[in-house]
């Protein structure tokens, strides 16, 4: 996973704090769910990536102070992890973890598009998406 960020995305300039193992028992339990073990590589690698948009924090720690759990109508199984700027957000849904797939939430609509069957294959995703 790091080859792929080098490979598209800048260093973080600020020393941000990955989510501690307590920072992800609060999550998962507010959620009632398990995340995906590449999400949570993923989001820790956050700490150390300039990511375009927000990348919304776990960490209760350091962080580049990116916090959002509702906006607008939000649908309670919605987990946004990624702001992309314009009110739309990339999700997780709690009732489909560990296996959840990633969607994208679009305030225009208020509704979600299915956009990868899992994580991986939604990193696998980013060089395009990010191109």
């Amino acid at each position: 996973m790091s080859n792929l960020l080098d490979g598209i995305l800048d260093k973080e300039s600020g020393n941000l704090d990955i989510p501690s193992a307590s920072d992800w028992a609060k999550i998962e339990k507010k959620f009632g769910c398990q995340f995906p073990t590449e999400f949570r590589f993923f989001i820790g690698l956050m700490s150390e990536y300039s990511f375009p948009g927000d990348i919304l924090n776990v960490s209760n720690g350091k962080t580049n102070g990116n916090y959002e759990m509702k906006q607008g109508r939000w649908k309670e199984e919605l987990i946004p992890f990624y702001s992309i700027g314009n009110g739309d957000y990339f999700c997780l849904l709690s009732n489909e973890c560990p296996n959840t797939g990633v969607y994208c939430y679009s305030h225009e609509e208020n509704g979600i598009e299915r956009e990868a069957d899992n994580f991986e294959e939604w990193l696998n995703q980013l060089p395009t998406f990010l191109s």
